[in-house]
């Protein structure tokens, strides 16, 4: 499986047992968080805390731009980013 698939993958996980939410067996990169899924803003706030424990990665605080959350394709893109740079 490749990092991407993988990466989505993780991110249904994420999205039906720590958030509780239904989500298709295979989410599609276009899906929006807010609108598709009904992620609301402070879910967006714990999806974050289980990113970086999942991902092993460390988001910032303040400084991510919200456009990262607008999709499940944006939001696997900052995941990549993160862990590009955290090797």
């Amino acid at each position: 499986m490749d990092d991407r698939k993988w990466i989505l993958n993780e991110l249904r996980t994420l999205i039906t047992e720590n958030l509780e939410l239904e989500a298709p067996e295979a989410l599609d990169e276009s899906m929006r968080l807010y609108d598709d899924l009904q992620i609301d803003s402070i879910m967006v706030l714990q999806l974050m805390v289980y990113i970086e424990e999942v991902f092993q990665v460390s988001l910032p605080d303040e400084g991510v731009d919200p456009e990262h959350f607008l999709t499940i394709g944006s939001l696997a893109e900052l995941i990549e980013s993160f862990r590009r740079t955290a090797v």
